[in-house]
């Protein structure tokens, strides 16, 4: 008997070469969680409807993909100036926006507000503003 001959026994007494070989696990892909960092500047930038062109732009010279990759810093500086960038038509004097930003938004979020609230009550008063509504 040769080894080809021999296999083939013990194969077909083992219920034939398929239930031999174990099943290859399917690949699922399982979509990753979202960086809070990434989903926070995605948010703010979609309320503010900013261009993601113009956040690649500011990633790339900070030469990273993506927000979480930079330190808290940074993040905040992005969402300062997609902010201030929105801001920049609504208000006459420039530093209206930035002291206001920093009333309405940062000194709001360090007291435990919610961040996108804040930026969009601030949004509201700048509009309002400009409108002559206040």
């Amino acid at each position: 008997m040769d080894w080809a001959t021999i296999i083939h026994d013990i194969q077909s007494r083992l219920g034939g070469t398929s239930s031999n070989i174990p099943a290859t696990p399917k690949l699922s892909v399982v979509p990753q969680p979202v960086h809070p960092q990434d989903l926070r500047v995605r948010n703010i930038r979609t309320l503010l409807d900013y261009p993601l062109d113009l956040v690649k732009e500011w990633l790339e010279f900070q030469d990273v993909n993506l927000p979480s990759s930079l330190d808290i810093s940074k993040i905040n500086e992005l969402i300062k100036t997609m902010c201030l960038a929105w801001a920049a038509d609504k208000c006459e004097y420039p530093n209206h926006a930035e002291s206001s930003y920093q009333k309405q938004v940062i000194d709001a979020v360090a007291n435990g507000a919610d961040e996108l609230a804040a930026i969009s009550a601030w949004m509201q008063q700048l509009q309002a503003v400009k409108t002559g509504a206040v």
